[in-house]
């Protein structure tokens, strides 16, 4: 953000100087006349946790004072508290629209504070207000562009990419954001049912996939046995006396016994 241009004259005027020097005199003057009275109000305690910002010098430009005890000019200067303790604000639960159209009700928690009080008391003129509105426009939409299963799994990489969204807004204006928390994420009631039954959808097709993947491998497998087969006849005979085996285990009354051609051929050739 550009700094704001001062004028030439009040830059490099000679009368400018001569009349703010004559106004301090004055100002001065009148502390010392009404004193201890005068005290009572160019006197101000600023705490530990507070800078003030002086406004309203002819001479510089706004300044930091404090901690502790300050002097302030009457009628030439004034000072706004700018408290740099870090702040939290709860952003108020808002309906989104995530990328595969889920509408989702999320709210989220940031911490900010003030690192440059000169900036947030001359650029703002509510500093809290601003962050705040900022924080609640922006996070609805950047949580808009992601999945329902990326909003769920990847919390921690949308908080970076939504804190690196708010320093780029707010480091011009003298705020850092410290950390943002996205609280909970609910879905819509309408949203569940449907959800279920894709979901049951999804869970069966994926199972008759896995069931024809092993159906190939078992046929491939069968393929493979039945070609190492025809290199031995008498394996052949060998399975089926095995397949008869485990028929005959199974307490069956009925029995199909199939005969190997190669018997046949057997008794063929010496009848």
């Amino acid at each position: 953000m550009e700094e704001i241009a001062v004028s030439k004259w009040s830059a490099n005027s000679r009368l400018r100087w001569a009349a703010t020097l004559s106004l301090y005199i004055l100002s001065y003057a009148l502390v010392v006349l009404t004193a201890p009275l005068s005290f009572f109000f160019v006197l101000h305690q600023i705490p530990e946790y507070e800078r003030a910002v002086v406004l309203g010098s002819t001479i510089d430009l706004a300044y930091i004072r404090g901690p502790g005890l300050i002097f302030v000019l009457p009628f030439l200067e004034k000072i706004r508290r700018i408290d740099t303790r870090t702040k939290v604000y709860e952003i108020p639960p808002q309906q989104i629209l995530s990328t595969d159209s889920v509408t989702l009700t999320v709210d989220a928690v940031i911490y900010y504070r003030v690192f440059d009080p000169v900036r947030a008391a001359c650029r703002l003129l509510d500093y809290n207000q601003s962050v705040r509105s900022l924080a609640a426009s922006t996070l609805g939409s950047i949580l808009g562009t992601y999945t329902l299963s990326a909003l769920l799994a990847e919390r921690e990489e949308i908080a970076k990419a939504v804190m690196k969204v708010f320093h780029s807004a707010c480091d011009p204006w003298g705020i850092t954001v410290e950390r943002v928390e996205v609280k909970n994420l609910s879905v819509a009631r309408e949203m569940v049912k449907s959800m279920a039954v894709e979901a049951q959808a999804s869970r069966v097709a994926n199972g008759l996939l896995i069931m024809q993947k092993g159906e190939g491998k078992s046929l491939e497998k069968i393929k493979l046995a039945a070609d190492e087969m025809q290199t031995c006849s008498a394996s052949i005979v060998l399975k089926y006396m095995q397949v008869l085996k485990n028929i005959s285990t199974e307490k069956n009354h009925t029995v199909v016994l199939p005969i190997p051609k190669i018997l046949l051929q057997i008794n063929q050739n010496k009848s």
